[in-house]
């Protein structure tokens, strides 16, 4: 970190820091994971000590110049993301707004019908920020932000639709109800970390191993010939993601879909912390799962200090072998089979047996990857980055909210149902 970093507290394994997201205290291709959701546009006004703030994203006279705000947030991510490093980023949409007593104002998830003096998405705000817009448009502003990425250079991997079962209600009668919002994954190199066995999901109809060798048993499309759907017969694959999406039916489990369906978490803060801490009023706090499956899936367990990889899971496999006559042991290791087929004969399952990265000396040690997000806000991605053993940043330029997320990472408690998860996942794919 550089010397010019303004910092509010820290400890060996986590910090916080108050600074610009576009001008980030840190040096370039050192951050492994970065995991964020910007503040959504015209939606609230966040204040320190009552007042608002100068240079908060979210509060910009138009569409286009909170785009052009998102830009150059993505340029300096660019900048500090390793080559082998994922962004994933949260954004909520908006509608444009009408200016009558009826105005669209809702971001995300709802339309509002009455505005209030204090909030940048007030009726009369909503209309002139999305003027150039129909009435009761949405703006599409989340694909919007990820074309401009995709014509920037960053590739963007994936688009996984954030489920809310709980969501909220709302008064509107004339269309439907949102409950969704949308995550992207972007990447800076087609070959990329990720450790996706950490995140494998429950077989609804799992299979034995036996079953498992005898659906593979001469199967040209199977990963033991090289093949994989959706890539060229004989094409290396890039990614775990790729390779294991190959398999008829991974015994550690299946790869998650593009829907996850994860439930909203309220913040509760006792009104001692309150007292005490002078915190902000409004807490936008995304529920402790989703950093917790991205930390677990696109960032190391830990950085070899001799090649500067990643450790990936080692994954001690049941295949058939290449004479497809017996069950064989093989071991996968970032995303890549070994070729020496040992024809040992097993009933167990898939394992997650260690972890390894790509240079000979298995024995170095490692470092912790580096988590960070940009809008740090309550601190849960920080909270949940420290819990699974990585170091967090967690960076804002607000001086009320760094002051909530100090509390929360440091004396809150919160982050045990992270680490009890986390141990009863682990039960099942750790030998």
């Amino acid at each position: 970190m550089r010397p010019d970093a303004v910092v509010d507290h820290e400890d060996d394994r986590t910090v916080v820091i108050r600074h610009d997201a576009r001008d980030l205290p840190l040096d370039d291709a050192t951050v492994d994971l970065i995991v964020t959701s910007p503040p959504y546009f015209a939606l609230r006004s966040y204040r320190d000590d009552g007042d608002h703030y100068g240079g908060q994203i979210g509060s910009e006279d138009t569409p286009e110049a909170f785009l052009e705000a998102l830009d150059g947030c993505m340029v300096e991510w660019w900048r500090v993301l390793k080559p082998s490093g994922s962004v994933w980023v949260n954004l909520g949409d908006k509608y444009a707004g009408t200016g009558g007593a009826n105005s669209n104002t809702g971001l995300g998830f709802a339309d509002v019908s009455d505005a209030t003096t204090d909030n940048r998405g007030s009726a009369r705000n909503n209309t002139k920020q999305t003027r150039g817009y129909r009435a009761k448009s949405l703006l599409g502003l989340p694909w919007r932000m990820a074309i401009r990425q995709i014509d920037a250079g960053w590739i963007l991997r994936a688009e996984v639709v954030w489920s809310k079962p709980n969501g909220l209600p709302e008064s509107v009668t004339d269309r439907v109800r949102r409950s969704h919002e949308q995550w992207f994954h972007f990447v800076k190199e087609p070959r990329y970390f990720s450790a996706v066995d950490e995140i494998r999901e429950p077989h609804k109809y799992p299979l034995t191993a036996e079953e498992m060798a005898s659906r593979m048993k001469g199967n040209k499309n199977s990963v033991i010939h090289g093949g994989n759907r959706g890539v060229a017969r004989g094409d290396r694959p890039n990614t775990e993601a790729d390779l294991v999406d190959a398999t008829p039916s991974n015994p550690l489990g299946r790869l998650p879909s593009s829907v996850w369906t994860i439930p909203t978490e309220p913040l509760i803060v006792p009104d001692a912390v309150r007292e005490t801490h002078d915190l902000p009023d409004h807490f936008a706090a995304f529920p402790q799962e989703w950093p917790r499956k991205l930390i677990l899936g696109w960032s190391p367990s830990g950085v070899c200090v001799e090649c500067g990889a990643g450790r990936r899971p080692v994954v001690d496999k049941v295949t058939t072998g290449r004479d497809n006559s017996a069950l064989s042991r093989t071991h996968r290791v970032s995303g890549h089979i070994d070729p020496e087929f040992s024809r040992i004969k097993s009933d167990h399952p898939d394992r997650i047996i260690g972890y390894a990265c790509a240079c000979n000396e298995t024995t170095a040690a490692t470092t912790p990857a580096l988590v960070l997000d940009p809008f740090g806000g309550t601190g849960t991605v920080a909270g949940v980055a420290r819990t699974l053993g990585r170091y967090g940043i967690s960076n804002d330029l607000s001086a009320d909210y760094n002051r909530l997320a100090i509390w929360r990472i440091w004396e809150s408690g919160h982050f045990a149902k992270t680490e009890q998860r986390t141990w009863a996942d682990r039960q099942t794919r750790l030998a």
